[in-house]
Formats: structure tokens, sequence, C-alpha cells
């Protein structure tokens, strides 16, 4: 056996041109499988960790599925709004813990504008239940102040202290700006991998007044600018969080919210308030258990990822396409050699299994080639990644997927040689010690 493999090393080593191109077409091959497999898993994961730690998400009568893609993703408008009263309502029922008001509709150059309050940057989990962090300023939207999500403050290049214009309704065309009266940027977020990135947050209670002042409507008890010029908000101290309570204690409460997000007190209740949610008599509700409707949502884009996955898998197969040809166009040449082996005692077997140690070499360098470019691909774009999508791609071991993809790739490519392989072996036994022209 071990004569066989110094035979099969010298044969490569021999052929070394053209099995080198065969060797990096194999690389490429997995380079593309694993590389796919491993942006599809975390985006996966990103996907339908995109909250955790919230129980409930709650607008009004409407399918599960557009009630997530409004609230949570920003992704289109909620039919109808959830009253104010019956936020409240609902929020103080004992089996809740806490509530976060959503309020939509309002933009910044492309971007969601998110009305909400300060329990919003205590309660939002995602991934496995992380909380938002700030990477500058304070996340709290008292006052005039805003949050943006790491993704925002890159592309748009702010800092603190900036100022930003909301513009009513969502997407990039401008058509109604609340010009009068500018949010002070108060605090950034770390990325998240989450629509937060992709967001900005303001006072639901500093949104509904803008509105109310810019309709003609009745704003007096909460008047946006009145006591609060543009200094003294950039020189207040962020870590008032008093100021808040005082806001939400003395501030005109919106009319309606979009929807709202609940974490209860015991996680077995989780089924009763969603039912009686959803039978809720004063005004019509649907409750949504998160993580259930995230597995629904990532169900209808899964036909995309299933084809990038069959994508490369014919990239492979095209690349064992390639080996098997170079075999086999080698055969001929290779007789005169088969038939020395066969004059120094090496039996047909010999020439057979010669033939498939050789394929399974050619396979197994392809991968750890492909592997070792893959992880520096990985190192060298990974701070690019979190910083252009927010994606964290973790450059540990293989998962289980990961790793039945390789051993496939060992299989399949090895069984390339079969083919060769018996045709070597026909060869010597009709040759034997003499090449038959």
């Amino acid at each position: 056996m071990k004569n066989m493999f110094k035979l099969a090393f010298k044969s490569i080593k021999y052929r070394k041109a053209t099995l080198v191109l065969s060797i990096i077409s194999i690389s490429m091959s997995v380079l593309l499988l694993l590389g796919i497999e491993r942006i599809r898993s975390r985006v996966h994961d990103s996907f339908t960790s995109t909250i955790s730690g919230t129980d409930l998400i709650v607008g009004a009568r409407s399918g599960n599925i557009s009630i997530l893609l409004s609230n949570i993703f920003h992704i289109g408008y909620p039919n109808q709004n959830v009253s104010w009263e019956t936020y409240k309502t609902i929020s103080s029922k004992e089996q809740v813990q806490w509530s976060i008001p959503l309020s939509l509709g309002d933009s910044h150059k492309g971007y969601s504008v998110v009305g909400t309050t300060d329990d919003f940057f205590a309660h939002y989990e995602y991934g496995n239940e992380l909380n938002l962090k700030s990477a500058s300023g304070e996340a709290c939207v008292h006052g005039m102040h805003c949050v943006l999500g790491a993704s925002v403050a890159i592309d748009l290049g702010y800092k603190i202290g900036d100022e930003l214009v909301v513009t009513h309704g969502m997407g990039h065309e401008d058509f109604i700006k609340h010009e009068d009266e500018p949010f002070i940027l108060g605090g950034i977020l770390k990325p998240t991998g989450t629509p937060v990135d992709q967001s900005i947050f303001v006072s639901i209670y500093a949104m509904d007044a803008i509105h109310s002042h810019f309709y003609g409507q009745d704003s007096q008890s909460y008047d946006v600018l009145a006591g609060i010029s543009h200094n003294h908000i950039e020189a207040a101290d962020h870590h008032d969080h008093d100021h808040h309570d005082h806001e939400a204690e003395h501030a005109k409460s919106p009319e309606s919210v979009s929807g709202f997000l609940l974490g209860l007190k015991n996680p077995s209740d989780v089924l009763n308030v969603h039912r009686a949610i959803n039978e809720y008599k004063p005004e019509p509700l649907t409750a949504i258990l998160p993580a259930v409707t995230l597995i629904d949502l990532w169900q209808i884009v899964r036909p995309i990822e299933t084809t990038l996955i069959v994508i490369s898998f014919l990239v492979l197969i095209v690349a064992l396409g390639g080996i098997l040809t170079n075999l086999i166009s080698t055969l001929s040449e290779r007789r005169r050699e088969m038939a020395i082996l066969r004059s120094v005692g090496a039996k047909p077997k010999h020439v057979f299994g010669l033939i498939m140690l050789e394929s399974f070499a050619i396979i197994l360098a392809g991968i750890l080639f492909g592997v070792a470019i893959l992880y520096l691909v990985l190192y060298l774009s990974k701070p690019i990644i979190a910083e252009k999508l927010g994606l964290i791609i973790q450059l540990g071991w293989f998962s289980t997927d990961e790793l039945l993809s390789l051993a496939t790739i060992f299989l399949l490519g090895g069984l390339t040689g079969i083919i060769p392989s018996y045709q070597c072996y026909k060869n010597s036994l009709t040759d034997g010690l003499m090449i038959n022209k």
C-alpha cells in the first residue's frame, strides 16, 4: 500500500501541469459551495433571530406576515392603526411585563423613521437574546433626540449632534418635509444584522406632535420646540433618563400606533394572551408569535436559497466532469506506464487502485486548497461584510451541513475515477506486458 501511495504521488507530480488546473477548478467549486452555504446559514440565522425575547407583536386585523413585515422589517404599510386607548388597555393587563409602541409612516432619505419610546432600547432583543447597544452617544429618544441604526449612520455619514429632517411617507421621494422641526442625533447603535441597522428611531410623542403641528391640529399640550433650542439639546445630559418619564407624563398621547410589542411575565401565558387579543371586542386586532411567523416568512424566500445551492452543485459537477475528462484523455498515454507496472509485478487490481487513488488525491487537494482560500477570503472580507451588510461571519469550525457538503464532494470526486480506473484495468488485462496497437 505504501508503494501505491508513492506511485500515485510520482504520477501526479509527472502530470502536475494539467492536474493543477483540475485542483484549482475543484478548489473554486469548494470555495463557491461553502461560501454560499456559510453566508446562507448566517443570513438564515440573522433572519430568524431578527427579534427575540418578544412574546407577541400586535397590530390591527391583518395577516401575520403583513404585521411582521410592517412592524419589524418596516416594509409596506399597516392596513389600519391601533388606537392608543387599546394599546394602553392591553399593556396594562396583569400578564404583561413590558410593551413597546411603534409608529411608522415617516422616513429620512429612504430610511424608515420609527416612533417609539426608550423602552425599545431597554427591551428589544435579537439573536440569542442580545440587547441593543450604542456605539456612540446614548440610545434614548427623549425630546427631539433621535437614534440611528449602524447602517444609516455609515451610509449617510452622520455624527452626534447633526440635524435630521423627517419626511412624511416612506421611500426616497421627499414629498412633505418637516423642515421646521428637525431632530438632533443623540446616539448611534452598534451593528445587529437586523432591520434595526436600517432604521431611525425618534420619540413617538415628538412624531405625533410634529404631525399635529403640521396638519394644524391642537398641539398646545405638547409643543415640540417649546423651551428647547437646538443649543440646549446639544448640551443636554444624555444620561438623564427621568427626562423621558417626565415627557411621557406630560405629553399629549398619540391617537394611534402602527403596532406594539409585548413581553409577558410568564411565557406560559403566551397562548392565552394571544387568543384574548385576537378575540378583543372593542377593536379588531391580530397578535402574532414572532418566531413562528419568521419561519413562515423564510419559507417564502427559500426558493432563492435553494437556487443558489443548486447553482453551486452544478459548478461542482462541471469541475468533476473536467477531472473525468482529464483522466480519460490521458489513458492512452499511460498504457505504456501500466505495462511497465505489470512487468514489475503489479496486478490489474493494483492498476485500478492506482487510478482511484489518484482521483481521491486530486479531490482532497482541491478541497484543502478551496477551504484555505475560503478562510482567507472570509478573514479579509469579514469587516467589510459586517459594515456593509451587518452580517457577522464566523470563522469557526464547519457546521454539519458544511461537513456533509465536503463529504459529498469527496465522494463524488472519488467516484469520477471509477470509469477511467475500470478502463485502465481492462487495458492492463488486454495489453499484459506488451502494448497492443
